[in-house]
């Protein structure tokens, strides 16, 4: 019994040392910053920040957001510069708060309208999640590009026109700095990013290539490209609209390496692959693929 109160409180003082009190617990102290109602599923979104009263937030010197109670005698008036940042979930008698794994930009964060009867975006600056209202399900958090890409300055990392593909199999969209991006979200709850294949590094409006995996070495090609009209008049390369993703071909067998990934060379503006005794090649200007 002993041993089970200490671990309690090691829990308990490690949730009040690094903020991560559940929002909840403080309803008073929940700011709301945005929300969205869908009134067809009769469900209350909202988006703001944990903000108690007494206490801020600050990154300690291991690199970790700690909560540290306000100087009482402090009179100033106080304003929240940082502070962890919450989705609240209201849907019949359920209410809910996620923590976004954020500290900042709560301003950012929006509601994006999808075409789908059952998935909800939740938009921060730089990632975003997904909410799976049949299920009740929201994703990890998702950084298009991550892994793939490191963003150079502020403007690199941001994304836009989010689409959805294939029967919400597939979300697609662009980072300015990147391109096209493509996740796997047939899980809503863990979506899969695919990597990304291109023969530029700038997104001048060209098709990018992911493969699909299937099995026996087997996949399905997409290829997607942004609408260049609808680039931002301030952001260069920074194009709000996809334009048209397609299928190039499904269930091919192509040659892959160690880690299960197609084998390719870049020429020019094609994808060289090898499909068994065949060699492949895909351009990536006009989106077709041929046999050499």
């Amino acid at each position: 019994m002993k041993k089970l109160l200490f671990i309690i409180s090691i829990l308990f003082f490690a949730l009040c040392s690094y903020g991560q009190i559940p929002a909840e617990q403080n309803p008073g102290e929940f700011v709301v910053y945005a929300e969205h109602t869908d009134s067809i599923h009769k469900i209350h979104y909202q988006l703001g920040r944990h903000e108690p009263q007494d206490y801020t937030f600050e990154i300690n010197l291991s690199g970790q957001w700690e909560k540290i109670k306000r100087n009482p005698q402090n009179k100033e008036k106080f304003v929240h510069v940082s502070a962890p940042i919450y989705l609240r979930i209201q849907h019949d008698e359920t209410d809910n708060y996620y923590f976004l794994n954020s500290y900042y930009d709560v301003d950012m964060f929006s509601f994006p309208g999808l075409p789908s009867d059952n998935l909800q975006i939740i938009a921060g600056r730089y990632a975003f999640y997904i909410y799976n209202i049949d299920k009740q399900t929201l994703s990890n958090e998702l950084i298009p590009g991550l892994n793939q890409y490191e963003g150079e300055d502020a403007i690199s990392g941001l994304y836009s026109g989010l689409t959805l593909f294939d029967n919400e199999k597939f979300l697609l969209g662009n980072v300015q700095g990147f391109g096209v991006f493509c996740f796997d979200i047939s899980n809503t709850a863990k979506p899969v990013e695919l990597k990304q294949h291109c023969t530029k590094d700038q997104n001048d409006g060209q098709f990018y290539a992911f493969f699909y995996p299937k099995v026996h070495e087997s996949f399905d090609i997409i290829l997607a490209k942004t609408d260049v009209s609808s680039v931002s008049p301030n952001i260069n390369r920074f194009y709000k609209k996809m334009g048209t993703i397609k299928y190039l071909a499904k269930d091919i067998q192509l040659d892959t390496n160690s880690v299960k990934q197609p084998i390719y060379t870049n020429q020019g503006d094609d994808l060289l692959l090898r499909s068994r005794r065949s060699d492949l090649q895909i351009n990536l200007i006009d989106g077709i693929i041929s046999i050499k």
